[in-house]
């Protein structure tokens, strides 16, 4: 089964749920479990939000192309931005602290436990961030 849909939203935080909204349809559409549609919605929300407040540092007048792709037994979510190139090495998941707890920045963490691989590729202009959650 292979099975594409991409949209365009504007880097408004009020748009996340928007994408939300349609990766949910898309996913329930395909027949995949309530679980699975959850865990992405949460997925997709913190990387839309770390492209508005990181890469795009809060502007609204970008732009930003989300992919929603089943292929070989696969889900793939892919986010285009076109802000500054981000280095991946810096990027690294921390676990949360029960004994010394911060506000925030716990994203990346999160999306690292729920999906199988995540790859962020740094472009002449912008990035392009690829998820995968394996369906097996």
């Amino acid at each position: 089964m292979q099975n594409l849909m991409f949209l365009i939203v504007p880097s408004k935080r009020s748009y996340i749920k928007i994408a939300r909204s349609t990766m949910r349809d898309f996913l329930l559409l395909n027949g995949f479990p309530n679980s699975l549609v959850v865990d992405m919605e949460i997925v997709l929300g913190e990387l839309l939000a770390n492209v508005i407040k990181h890469t795009y540092k809060g502007d609204e007048t970008k732009k930003i192309i989300v992919s929603y792709v089943v292929k070989d037994g696969a889900f793939y979510i892919l986010v285009r931005d076109f802000g500054d190139p981000v280095d991946p090495t810096r990027l690294k998941p921390i676990p949360p602290d029960l004994k010394n707890p911060r506000e925030g920045g716990y994203g990346l963490y999160i999306i690292h436990q729920v999906v199988d691989d995540i790859k962020i590729r740094p472009l002449k202009v912008g990035n392009l961030t690829i998820v995968r959650k394996d369906l097996r």
